[in-house]
């Protein structure tokens, strides 16, 4: 419905927000406080369904009390109009004014910002070579994707980039596994060759890697690198579990890739998704990071105690000496929030508010810090972004920091002991810490408004955990016997390996995707190597038997054992044959020695495994009819060849008694 002789005006309320929690009932109510009009403008003429019209409002500075340093005011921007039946229509929106004296009597925050470059949670982005898989890596991090939108939002402000390595492509070539533990992925490549047999064309993948490697190190110089570990896996989830360290540590152990692709960074900072810390989750995390070193842990600063009730500073200690870099968490929500270009204004003006509010705390304390950190699935808008950072670096109580400075105040503090009481994810509310002192409480935007610092719920369940050792046993298994082996490998592994990633919270189903996908990968080799059914008459004592191993793969293979196990003792096999090597789309015939016990039908079982004893093929057995030869028959052949015997030496004697007679009649001599 259209409405005519639009006017919007601005509505202020004269005394200041007193704290951070006042800002966010603000933001939420509903209810209609008394405010002043303040200014007021028409916006046209009328205003069609649907329209957009901008419009400006101007405050005047006698409009506004300057008799505090500094103030967030509430303000109410409210637009009313006339329908066509002549009823009034109004639309308002809640926002904030932050105000500031001529006289500062305030000293100002560092502020820091800490964004994540992760991909995903699409299982469609592992797997072999094929279309679906390139049109996945497209949609993740080719243009207009919410990882390049948040690259181009962020790239010109002083942000630490807290990069995932499997951004630039899978691992290559992991050495072999077993069933115990996982080995180490080695050095990924965005642009890895394709290995013989493998594909022949370029991979278009590599392509969008290297473009966004070449994007990152152009863009390197003006952030703080960070280097997560390889797939960003879910430490939280993982450490509590042996099973989970045990999967956790092959990957932790490799070292970062980022500094050849992109450029130095560091890799000794842990962020768990669950922004808490125990003394027990420390101790796990330094053993996880006992390769690079743990420098320092990124966790949430409601879940510390603090000071006096006031929201903690982003540098902190433990009290076993290890650097703390704490969050905030009502800004960091805050920020998530400019995902939307409709609510940009606000959320900035929001963000605002909330840091003059959070300055208001300890005006007069030098070197206060704060710490904005994004979810893994932060999305923000590159126009919102850009505003927002603009506005920081105008507002005189904000004074841009680095992780980095950060970190060094961490290092000169003194250590203090960590909440008890602290649970896995952040929370909405304060929460008593082992001293007593409450922590200031954390508000949200509202009260039905998804919580954007929610981990959610990590699939990675014990059993689920437990799995993985024999699964990557079974890949390098199959792997071992293929003439291209590696691009299985390199495929497989790292598809489990990337199982343990942070950004499969909240989405079991990708899990039971990897899984169904590399099960099938692994069945596809292994019902194309198989042992033909046959039959077979074996009419001896000992002797050899032949049986047929089908290749049905595209590719040779290798190095496949076959073990004949007969159901009976009838028949004995004498010698298992040696490794098989077969060609592409081939079969081979293996000669076997066999002995035979007794006459009849007996089923030998034929089981073609991998050299590390994964099975290929169905069960399968070859029948063999034994009729060895009966005793009578030893007889007859004996008396035949005595009967033999005999006829050849009574015709030897009958040649040696005839003497041939000469032409001249005489006898011949004898010889000596």
């Amino acid at each position: 419905m259209s409405i005519t002789s639009p006017v919007a005006r601005a509505l202020i309320g004269q005394t200041s927000l007193p704290s951070r929690q006042a800002v966010s009932d603000w933001a939420s109510s509903t209810d209609a406080a008394p405010l002043d009009e303040v200014a007021s403008t028409s916006v046209g003429t009328s205003l069609a369904p649907g329209a957009l019209a901008a419009f400006t409002l101007i405050i005047p500075a006698n409009a506004i009390s300057h008799a505090q340093s500094f103030a967030v005011l509430r303000l109410r921007i409210e637009v009313t109009g006339t329908t066509p039946t002549g009823a009034q229509q109004s639309g308002d929106v809640r926002t904030f004014l932050p105000t500031l004296a001529s006289i500062k009597a305030f000293e100002p925050m560092s502020i820091a910002w800490l964004v994540p470059l992760t991909l995903d949670p699409d299982p469609a982005l592992l797997g072999p070579p094929s279309p679906a898989r390139a049109a996945a890596w497209n949609r993740v991090i080719g243009p207009g994707s919410r990882l390049d939108r948040l690259i181009q939002g962020t790239k010109n402000a002083d942000v630490t980039w807290a990069i995932d390595p499997a951004l630039l492509g899978p691992h290559e070539s992991p050495p072999a596994v077993n069933a115990s533990a996982t080995q180490p992925p080695q050095t990924p490549s965005a642009s890895q060759p394709p290995s013989p047999g493998g594909p022949t064309t370029p991979d278009p993948v590599a392509a969008e890697t290297t473009a966004l490697a070449a994007q990152l190190r152009a863009a390197a110089p003006r952030h703080t690198l960070w280097s997560l570990p390889y797939a960003d896996p879910d430490l939280a989830a993982l450490l509590p579990y042996e099973s989970g360290n045990q999967v956790l540590n092959a990957v932790m152990s490799h070292p970062s890739t980022l500094d050849v692709a992109v450029g130095p960074a560091r890799a000794d900072i842990a962020w768990p998704v669950a922004g808490t810390l125990t003394p027990q989750s420390q101790s796990r995390l330094q053993r996880a990071f006992a390769s690079p070193g743990l420098a320092a842990t990124v966790i949430s600063a409601s879940s510390l105690s603090n000071h006096n009730g006031s929201t903690s500073n982003a540098s902190r200690k433990a009290i076993s000496g290890l650097p703390l870099l704490a969050f905030d968490d009502p800004l960091s929500r805050t920020f998530a929030q400019t995902s939307s270009r409709a609510a940009g204004a606000v959320t900035i003006q929001r963000f605002l508010a909330d840091s003059m509010a959070l300055l208001g705390e300890r005006p007069g304390t030098r070197n206060r810090s704060v710490l904005i950190a994004e979810p893994r699935t932060f999305a923000g808008d590159p126009t919102v972004l850009r505003s927002l950072f603009a506005a920081v670096a105008t507002a005189p109580w904000l004074t841009p920091a680095t992780t980095e400075q950060l970190l060094s105040a961490s290092k000169k503090l003194p250590p203090e002991a960590l909440d008890k009481g602290t649970s896995g994810t952040t929370g909405t509310s304060g929460t008593t810490g082992t001293s007593g002192t409450a922590t200031a409480p954390v508000p949200t935007p509202g009260p039905t408004a998804p919580d954007a610092l929610d981990p959610g719920t990590s699939p990675l369940t014990p059993v689920q955990l437990a799995r993985i050792p024999g699964t990557l046993s079974e890949i390098g298994g199959i792997a071992s016997i293929l003439a291209d082996g590696r691009l299985f490998t390199d495929t497989w592994t790292d598809a489990q390996v990337q199982k343990l990633s942070t950004r499969w919270r909240d989405h079991p189903e990708a899990l039971t995707v990897i899984d169904a996908d590399t099960r099938a990968a692994v069945n596809n080799v292994s019902r194309n190597v198989r042992v033909a059914p046959s039959e077979v008459n074996f009419f001896a004592d000992r002797g050899v038997m032949q049986v047929t191993v089908v290749n049905d793969l595209d590719v040779p293979i290798h190095d496949v054992r076959l073990t004949l196990s007969p159901a009976q003792p009838r028949l004995r096999i004498e010698r298992q044959p040696g490794p098989l090597r077969i060609g592409a789309k081939a079969r081979a015939t293996v000669p076997l020695r066999v002995i035979s016990i007794a006459a009849g039908l007996v089923n030998v079982d034929a089981l073609l495994t991998t050299p590390n004893g994964t099975p290929l093929g169905q069960d399968t057995s070859v029948k063999v009819r034994v009729q060895p030869p009966a005793a009578w028959i030893y007889w007859v052949l004996g008396g035949l060849a005595g009967i033999i015997l005999v006829l050849g030496t009574q015709r030897s004697l009958r040649r040696g008694s005839t003497r041939a007679s000469r032409p001249d009649g005489q006898e011949p001599p004898l010889n000596d």
